[in-house]
């Protein structure tokens, strides 16, 4: 008997935070409360996402029901060796949640927050201009 091997490609959309936020502890999905951020979350849902992530300065990766705290710190202005670093990081939880090779990720970030986590990823779309 022949078999044929199915790979299901998940699509994955990575979401950056934003400045805005809530000013008391809640659900990732819940703390960043711009207009901006709002729109992407829906972009990210039409586009069909099977699992979304928060691409958080502070936190990394995060789960979009994980309790955090408020807070201020901006990625884009620390240096290429902490937002290198940063990657890593993010890239290693990810790891635990996607195939690098066979899913499809859809980022929704300016280029610092892409620049070391996009070329990890075999299939991916930066379809915005974020700023």
């Amino acid at each position: 008997m022949q078999y044929i091997l199915a790979t299901t490609n998940i699509k994955i959309a990575l979401v950056a935070c934003v400045k805005q936020k809530q000013d008391s502890p809640c659900q990732a999905k819940d703390m960043y409360v711009s207009e901006d951020f709002k729109a992407w979350m829906k972009y990210a849902k039409a586009w069909g996402a099977d699992k979304i992530f928060i691409l958080s300065g502070k936190y990394g990766l995060l789960e979009l029901t994980k309790e955090i705290k408020p807070y201020d710190f901006n990625l884009n202005v620390q240096s290429k060796s902490f937002r290198s670093a940063w990657a890593e990081n993010v890239l290693t939880k990810l790891a635990k949640e996607a195939s690098f090779e066979s899913d499809h990720f859809l980022i929704l970030s300016n280029r610092l927050y892409a620049e070391d986590l996009s070329p990890n990823f075999k299939h991916f779309e930066m379809p915005l201009d974020i700023t």
